[in-house]
């Protein structure tokens, strides 16, 4: 591997770069301060309409979107993630959503999580697992072991990192709230 790859690999472990997309200001607030307090994370964008959040995803490029699927009364998450998704496999979509199962399309969504939330802490481990499988499709890695090896350590020193600022930055918000 040389510098040049290095520098593709080291550069896209850095922030994870999402926008999120809810209609709810006040649940789209908590999130905000929530993500905004890890330095692992940079929140790029919050919007509160299928409108911005389109807008959004084609001006900023999201590595993902925290959305819903049910947003002003209307089933129109679904419909924008089929869109993206005919376009590209990024950004990946978590959606945080009270929607029935019924709703849920479970082939093109890159992970779930239920309302309500008891434990926000699930959210940022979906991230991390999102974040992860961006590396990889990214890198397309291949079978080199000393590829995987140095993708592998970057994602634990990445991982280590967002876990350590994560425990204190999330207590306090939490205590604030």
């Amino acid at each position: 591997m040389n510098d040049k790859d290095n520098d593709k690999i080291n550069e896209k472990s850095k922030k994870i770069k999402l926008i999120i997309a809810e209609d709810n200001k006040e649940f789209n607030n908590i999130l905000k301060q929530i993500l905004e307090s890890n330095d692992e994370i940079e929140v790029i964008g919050s919007c509160y309409s299928d409108e911005q959040e389109l807008q959004m995803i084609e001006k900023l490029h999201p590595e993902i979107v925290i959305t819903d699927l049910v947003r002003n009364g209307k089933k129109s998450g679904l419909e924008i993630i089929k869109k993206c998704k005919e376009k590209s496999n990024i950004p990946k979509f978590l959606v945080i959503t009270a929607g029935g199962d019924d709703e849920i399309d479970c082939d093109i969504i890159d992970g779930l999580i239920k309302k309500p939330i008891i434990n926000y802490e699930i959210i940022v481990d979906q991230l991390l697992i999102l974040k992860k499988q961006i590396m990889q499709e990214t890198l397309r890695i291949s079978n080199d072991n000393d590829t995987m090896v140095h993708v592998g350590n970057i994602f634990n020193d990445f991982s280590k990192k967002f876990w350590n600022n994560k425990k204190r930055k999330f207590e306090k918000i939490i205590k604030n709230l």
